[in-house]
């Protein structure tokens, strides 16, 4: 064989193995969608955290009359108790009593632990939004400091049915 047709045939190798990573699309760079999944919002409810303040499930069930319920879990990780002393639900002050929570321990909102009635809520009323919308909320916490998030929006049917309206304890 010919030394010049060996060459070509090595270059086109070393082609061919050199656009593989390229072509297959194996990295995308640092700002690539599959490294943001996890920083998304999902239908389960939003998690975030702040200070030593963790935030889990949070979602607003709305009615169609615009009266919505901030239901959530917010856990103390801390060695200090906290309060979360107000809420706002896309530019809407909820009703909410301050609410201590203790260090180590977590308060729900808007849902009963173990199927007991809620004990904590934060009800907003005038709240003129599409369900399955994503809306601002701000959770203030004496200690820990403001908390922005989006928060998905659904209706009070399956796993949120009855979950709207829930009058103050």
């Amino acid at each position: 064989m010919n030394l010049s047709i060996v060459l070509r045939r090595l270059a086109v190798a070393a082609i061919a193995i050199a656009a593989v990573p390229a072509l297959a699309g194996c990295w995308q760079g640092k700002g690539a969608s599959t490294t943001m999944q996890a920083s998304m919002n999902s239908g389960n409810g939003t998690q975030a955290t702040v200070g030593d303040m963790r935030i889990e499930n949070a979602t607003v069930v709305r009615g169609d009359d615009g009266t919505a319920s901030l239901i959530m879990s917010v856990f103390n990780q801390g060695m200090e108790a906290d309060t979360l002393t107000s809420v706002t639900v896309n530019g809407i002050v909820a009703t909410i009593a301050p609410t201590p929570i203790a260090p180590g321990t977590f308060e729900a909102f808007g849902y009963g632990v173990e199927g007991q009635p809620p004990t904590k809520v934060a009800l907003v009323t005038g709240l003129d939004v599409a369900s399955s919308s994503y809306v601002p909320v701000t959770l203030v916490f004496q200690t820990a400091g403001q908390l922005d998030i989006s928060v998905l929006t659904v209706p009070p049917v399956g796993y949120y049915e009855g979950l709207l309206p829930v009058a103050a304890p």
